[in-house]
Formats: C-alpha cells, sequence, structure tokens
C-alpha cells in the first residue's frame, strides 16, 4: 500500500492505467526482492575434512599431507569440520580443542587406535580432548594426560564412541567446579563433563576408562542445568585417589532448580581400591534432582562402595533402579543409600531428604571382600552417615523394592537399616524406611540376614526364601532397640527355587 500511496490517486485518461500499475508492481517487486536478498539466510559452508598425523610437517588438506601441529589444526579448522587423526608410532602431543559440532575420527592401523596426550598443563588445560557443543570422539586412544582424558564444559549433543582413556589426571589437577558439601576441590579424571547453564546431554558408549586419578567418567551439574549421562557398553576399572575421589562413574548434582539423571547399561565397573573407592556414586545437594537407571552391570571388587547414593543436604532427593546385575566385593557396603548429616540448604525443609532404591533380577554378594571395613560390610544398607562428627541424624526417608534377586554372602549382614554407630552415640534415627522384599534369596550373610536399628523402619519381607524351608530364623535377625522384632514381617517363606536367581541373562 505504501508504494501505491506514492503516485497518489488514479485519474482519467484510464487509458494510462495500464501504465502506472505496471510501473508500480515493478518497483514493489524490486523492494521485495531487496528484502528477501537482505534476510535469507546465507548458504550453508561445505564442511571441510582435516588430516592430522603426529610427526606429520604437512597442511593438514589431505591424507597425503597431515599436518601434526594442533595450533595449526585450530587456526585452520571451522566449526562442523571433520578431524581424522592418522596412525603413528608416536602420539599426538598438546591434546586437541574441538570448535562447534567438529568431529574427531580416529583412523586404526592393524587394530591400533591413534594416541593422543597432553604433558603440558599450559595447553588445552592439560587435557587431551577439549569437547564443545555437538562434539563427537570416535576410535581414539589418549593417555597419560596431566588432566583429564576428555573435558567438556556446558556441552551438549555429546558422542564419545570407541575412546579408550588410559592414566589421564597424572598429575592430579582439578576442575573449578566446586561441590561444596564433599570435602575437598574436584578434581580431573578420564572423562569429565561440568554443567551450570542449559540441558545437556552426553553419551559415552563402547569404551574403555583404566587407571585415571580422582573419577572415571562423572558428570557435574548445578545452576539451572538439567542433564543425563548414558555409559554403555564401556569398561571403568582401577585409579588412584586424590582427597575424597575415587570413584569409576559418578553423577553430582546441586542446586534447586537442577536435575540430573545417570543410565549405565552393559558396563563393568570395578578396582577403585582405596578405603574412599566406591564404583558407582550419585550424590545431590542443595535441592537437587539425581535419578539413576542402572541394569546388566558388573560392580567388581571396590575399597569401598559398589553403588551409593547420597543425599548430602535436603531437601534433594535421589532415585536409584537397578535391574539384572551383579554388585559384589565391595569393601563396605555393595549397595548404599545414605542422608548426610550437614545442615539443610532450606530450614524449613530439614526432613524432606529421600533416597530410594529399586532392586530387580540382581545378585548382590560378598560385601566385605576387600579389607579395610569388615565390621561394617552389608550387602544392602539403608541408613544416616554422619559428616558432622557426633551431630544429630539426618531426618528423611528410605524406600526400598527388592524384587527376584540374591543377597548372600557379607561379611556382616546381608540387609541392615539404620546406622548403629548413631545408636551406640546416644541418638536415634527417626527417618522413616519403607521397605518391599519379594521373591528374594537372602541366606549365608556373616552374622545376621537382617540387621535393624531404625524404629521407623517397616520391612515387608514376606514370600521370600532364608535358605532353610521354616522361613527365617530369629538367630539370623539382629534388632537393637529402640527398633523392634515386630517391624519386620517375614512370613509365607518361599523354597529357594529359579525365581531367586538373579539376573535372567549375562551381558
Amino acid at each position: 500500500m505504501r508504494c501505491l500511496r506514492r503516485y497518489g490517486a488514479l485519474t482519467p485518461p484510464y487509458e494510462f492505467l495500464s501504465l502506472i500499475l505496471s510501473k508500480i508492481l515493478g518497483q514493489c517487486a524490486a523492494l521485495a526482492a531487496l528484502i528477501v536478498a537482505t534476510v535469507a539466510p546465507a548458504q550453508p559452508q561445505k564442511q571441510a575434512s582435516w588430516f592430522v598425523q603426529a610427526g606429520a610437517v604437512g597442511d593438514g588438506t589431505s591424507v597425503e599431507s597431515p599436518t601434526g601441529s594442533v595450533e595449526s589444526l585450530n587456526r585452520l579448522s571451522g566449526e562442523g569440520d571433520r578431524i581424522y587423526l592418522l596412525p603413528s608410532d608416536a602420539a599426538l602431543e598438546g591434546g586437541i580443542a574441538l570448535k562447534v559440532g567438529q568431529r574427531l575420527i580416529g583412523l586404526d592401523r592393524e587394530g591400533r587406535k591413534p594416541v593422543i596426550t597432553n604433558s603440558d598443563s599450559t595447553r588445552n588445560h592439560g587435557c587431551g580432548v577439549v569437547l564443545s557443543i555437538g562434539s563427537h570422539v570416535s576410535n581414539v586412544r589418549i593417555e597419560g594426560t596431566v588432566a583429564s582424558g576428555i573435558y567438556g564444559r556446558n556441552v551438549a549433543g555429546v558422542r564419545i564412541d570407541r575412546v579408550d582413556v588410559h592414566d589421564a589426571n597424572r598429575l592430579q589437577s582439578f576442575i573449578d567446579a566446586t561441590f561444596p558439601t564433599l570435602p575437598g576441590r574436584l578434581p580431573h579424571g578420564g572423562m569429565v563433563f561440568v554443567h551450570s547453564d542449559s540441558p545437556a546431554d552426553v553419551e559415552v558408549t563402547f569404551s574403555t576408562v583404566t587407571q585415571t586419578s580422582g573419577f572415571g567418567i562423572v558428570s557435574i551439574t548445578s545452576g539451572v542445568a538439567r542433564t543425563r549421562l548414558s555409559v554403555s557398553h564401556t569398561r571403568v576399572e582401577g585409579g588412584s585417589r586424590i582427597g575424597f575421589f575415587d570413584i569409576g562413574i559418578a553423577a553430582l548434582v546441586k542446586d534447586r532448580k537442577a536435575t540430573t539423571r545417570l543410565d549405565i547399561s552393559d558396563a563393568e565397573v570395578r578396582g577403585r581400591l582405596s578405603p574412599s573407592g566406591r564404583n558407582v556414586m550419585i550424590a545431590a545437594s542443595g535441592g537437587g534432582h539425581g535419578d539413576a537407571r542402572i541394569k546388566r552391570i558388573a560392580s567388581g571388587p571396590t575399597g569401598q562402595d559398589g553403588i551409593v547414593g547420597a543425599v548430602m543436604q535436603s531437601p534433594s532427593e535421589i532415585t536409584i533402579h537397578i535391574s539384572d546385575s551383579v554388585i559384589e566385593d565391595a569393601g563396605q557396603m555393595n549397595v548404599e543409600g545414605s542422608l548426610i548429616n550437614l545442615p539443610p540448604e532450606d530450614s524449613a525443609q530439614a526432613n524432606a531428604a529421600r533416597v530410594s532404591i529399586e532392586i530387580e533380577r540382581s545378585i548382590v554378594r560378598r560385601a566385605g571382600a576387600v579389607s579395610g571395613f569388615e565390621e561394617v560390610a552389608s550387602n544392602v544398607w539403608l541408613g544416616g552417615s554422619q559428616f558432622i562428627k557426633d551431630g544429630p541424624p539426618a531426618v528423611g526417608h528410605y524406600r526400598l523394592r527388592m524384587t527376584g534377586s540374591r543377597i548372600e554372602g557379607a561379611g556382616r549382614s546381608g540387609l541392615e537399616f539404620g546406622n548403629r554407630r548413631i545408636t551406640a552415640s546416644g541418638h536415634l534415627e527417626t527417618s522413616a524406611f519403607d521397605v518391599l522384599l519379594r521373591g528374594n534369596t537372602i541366606a549365608g550373610n556373616g552374622e545376621a540376614d537382617v540387621m535393624m536399628y531404625a524404629p521407623r523402619a517397616r520391612v515387608d519381607a514376606r514370600k521370600n526364601c532364608w535358605g532353610r524351608p521354616e522361613g527365617l530364623a530369629e538367630n539370623r535377625i539382629l534388632v537393637s532397640a529402640p527398633a523392634r522384632r515386630s517391624q519386620l514381617d517375614a512370613a509365607e517363606p518361599l523354597s529357594c527355587n529359579e525365581r531367586t536367581k538373579g539376573p535372567r541373562k549375562s551381558w
């Protein structure tokens, strides 16, 4: 209409009408074409491929002329490019920092993956690979880095496939993120992902992480981030302790608006053998929410705990679901859920913390197999932990559902509810314990198959096999006042048959 108004009203003679209209329409069409040309998105640039090889001196533009300089690669490559790491007798030194959407692909030789290392903390933070949004890394080996093998901060859409990380964090370096309710600074490790301000998902498949200091694989979530870490067909084994931290796979979450989900499947985690060793740990504080789904995994020897969920501060919550797995040979607890007695994030919700654990078709056995915690070794334990020495225990809610599984061979107890040390110190553990056990075999556990120290525990243990036709023997129950025997119902015992033999298939 503005184009039309420029010419004013149409007047006779009418024979000029078609000419005037054609001029008007021509100018409007030209204006529209200019607008389209101005706002139309630029055509996407073609993704380039770059070739890198340790010791090479080319320009990186072809497989015949690879570059050996990570600085040159960083200067020349662009977002979305593919980087091919070629095999070499030497490791590529200095690490690689990926840009948005870049893919790093290793080309192996006779089954040997090309190797990345970084012995210089001033180059790429001492890490082997530094991720960006949309990074994909596949078929490479990262070893001997002074900090993390792989490190990403606020990255989403990340996929790690067929990557081997060995002997990472050799200088026992620390990241710049904090988790104030856990003691000490947070260390680097094998694969470390830090999230604070946006949704993020990270997937690790068909990989190995071995002999790394601090963490094997960890996702650290805070602020307003909502994250998911998926680990499948992966082995995490061995490593050394840094302060409090000696953990195979971990998900840490803090802050009210932060949530994390940890999915582990078809995986093996073992060999964190220090007194702080834990194969899998989920920790929540500041009102954060953690959710773990663990299926078809093998949790092997570890210095302290196999799988542990710890609420550091109320009103945080943790949910753990374990199925078709074998959790065995922990030094202390094979499966643990604990409320820590640190000051609540919100005093009005001081008793709102929750830990919920569900175990299906699994074998949980031989807690206490690694020396150090024989006097407290339990296959499955729920209870309070006292980070504040002699302070009152945290109060909240525990929930356990266990079906079709085997609980056997613990050094001290099969299932334990409440902390005897809290009771011995004169405190009452007044958290609520809601326990349902069905179709399990619970037998052959050290001092007792069931121990109770919590006066608000309600244990529905009907229809389980207790290793004998008569059911649970009284000398296989240990109840300490003010808890009472009436809190446990072990009626209607089952014979030990195929329904109570754990996983239905192996991984």
